[in-house]
């Protein structure tokens, strides 16, 4: 699986990085939301897992337009922002999956197959 992973964290995004691309699956790392529409427009993902807090913009923005770019690509939110309004904010704009940090990798790796 191609995953676009966006977070801000360099240490998070390193650590996640490492472990998926463990599990067979290919991820190209993006620290905010303008790197990951750059992206979105020269490469094809089977998913997005993306933090919502981000240095220039919201990841609610983010996978509204990504959903727009790639109409059939799975999007996870990896957020600390946990409370019930979040959610269902988060899967009003367009993710697929909303999970609180600190996230369990088996939990990521389950939501994404």
């Amino acid at each position: 699986m191609d995953i676009l992973f966006v977070e801000d964290s360099e240490e998070s995004c390193v650590l996640f990085s490492k472990l998926l691309t463990s599990g067979g699956h290919r991820v190209v790392p993006a620290g905010g939301v303008a790197e990951a529409l750059q992206l979105l427009n020269c490469l094809r993902f089977d998913a997005l897992v993306s933090d919502i807090a981000l240095p220039d913009g919201s990841g609610l923005e983010l996978v509204a337009e990504a959903k727009k770019r790639q109409r059939f690509m799975k999007a996870v939110a990896l957020t600390g922002l946990g409370q019930a309004e979040d959610r269902d904010r988060g899967l009003r704009a367009g993710f697929d999956e909303y999970l609180t940090k600190p996230v369990d990798l088996y939990q990521l790796c389950a939501v994404l197959d």
